[in-house]
């Protein structure tokens, strides 16, 4: 007769060997090659083992072309592998000798470990603050939109909003200070990386677990349409922003300087966004950002201002999260592939798409954030 909890112990303990003998081996790699040498090595490790479940050969994209303007266009990202991650990568029910911790979260290592059968494995990193040192887990995404995409989850389970209810206030305690220096600090190891965080109500597909994401560039495809539309006007002068992006769908505050300017600049705008509101359970948003491809010291952060009310996008199956906003729209159906092969889809049509998740007051945050900033 099997010993269903010795072999659960046996399991675990393989498990936690193959852990420390991997975290080892990215150790040696960070120390050579830095955060970005530790992804591409784990990314290797994971699909060997077949954890990613997805190497993106099959994806196809469209390039949706302004009318009149070439210059000007979106991009459509039809994934039918990513429609798979709503039935998860793993078992659901864990099996006799072990325990799902926080309704099973899949972000969580203790899930982690009976749910993926012990082949999915992260790798820790601890980041210093001043308030003390926090820990996360670098995951990879077995169903990824980009190459080399990453979950950068918290070590610990706690919810994805930065705004929580404090019962001890009577109120709402903002955590976006941590948010946006953990961010930062994360974005400056990954050069060629892009990075998000997507509030809850705003793209969060697991909103019980705090966590970033970031994926690698795509070599050869340029700038994402939001920054192309960030530029436009030549250079930034560091010492003048913020600056709303020009021309764009959605209300967008881009933030462009070093670590400690932008950190210093996104909580004061953020801090503004929070009280425009009655009801502070309704504020959420999306930060995006990247190092300067010349510039390794200079950070662009953009800060989208989101109400959980407006989630999705017309004609799209998925919510409108961080892709979305860079201005690469994300299908993964048949219906939306054909609506794709009709020409149903053009410029205006995903313009619209973006547009439909303002938030009421998005503008009125700018307005504001203009009148603390004075004349040119």
């Amino acid at each position: 007769m099997t010993d269903a909890y010795g072999m659960a112990k046996f399991n675990r303990d393989r498990f936690d060997t193959l852990w420390r003998t991997l975290g080892e081996r990215l150790d040696e790699i960070r120390h050579r090659d830095g955060l970005v040498g530790v992804i591409e090595a784990l990314k290797v490790q994971q699909l060997e083992c077949g954890f990613i479940q997805d190497d993106l050969s099959n994806v196809i994209k469209y390039r949706i072309i302004k009318e009149k303007d070439p210059e000007c266009y979106f991009i459509v990202q039809y994934n039918a592998r990513r429609a798979m991650r709503f039935a998860g990568a793993g078992r659901r029910i864990p099996p006799t000798g072990s325990v799902s911790s926080n309704g099973g979260c899949y972000l969580c290592r203790d899930n982690v470990r009976w749910q993926q059968r012990g082949i999915e494995c992260g790798y820790d990193v601890t980041l210093d603050s001043p308030r003390g040192q926090r820990h996360y887990l670098i995951w990879m995404n077995p169903f990824p939109l980009m190459p080399s995409h990453v979950i950068v989850g918290s070590s610990q389970h706690r919810p994805q909003g930065w705004l929580q209810s404090d019962p001890d206030m009577g109120g709402f305690l903002s955590r976006m200070d941590e948010v946006g220096h953990d961010f930062l600090a994360l974005l400056g190891q990954m050069p060629g990386y892009l990075g998000f965080y997507n509030g809850d109500g705003a793209g969060a597909s697991i909103p019980h677990h705090f966590h970033f994401q970031f994926f690698k560039r795509i070599d050869g495809q340029g700038s994402f349409p939001l920054e192309r539309a960030a530029f436009q006007g030549g250079q930034y002068d560091v010492t003048s922003g913020p600056w709303v992006v020009p021309n764009y769908p959605i209300t967008v505050i881009h933030f462009r300087g070093s670590r400690e300017q932008v950190g210093r600049q996104l909580g004061d705008v953020v801090r503004k966004w929070e009280g425009m509101f009655f009801d502070p359970g309704a504020i959420t948003g999306n930060l995006i950002g990247a190092l300067d491809g010349s510039d390794p010291n200079l950070f662009d952060v953009y800060f989208i201002p989101r109400d959980k009310t407006f989630t999705h996008g017309p004609g799209m199956v998925g919510v409108i999260a961080g892709l979305e906003l860079l201005g690469e729209i994300v299908y993964s159906t048949e219906e939306e592939k054909r609506s794709l092969d009709r020409g149903q889809v053009n410029y205006d049509f995903v313009e619209r798409i973006i547009a439909s998740v303002e938030a009421p007051r998005a503008r009125e945050l700018w307005q504001s954030v203009l009148g603390d900033k004075g004349p040119p």
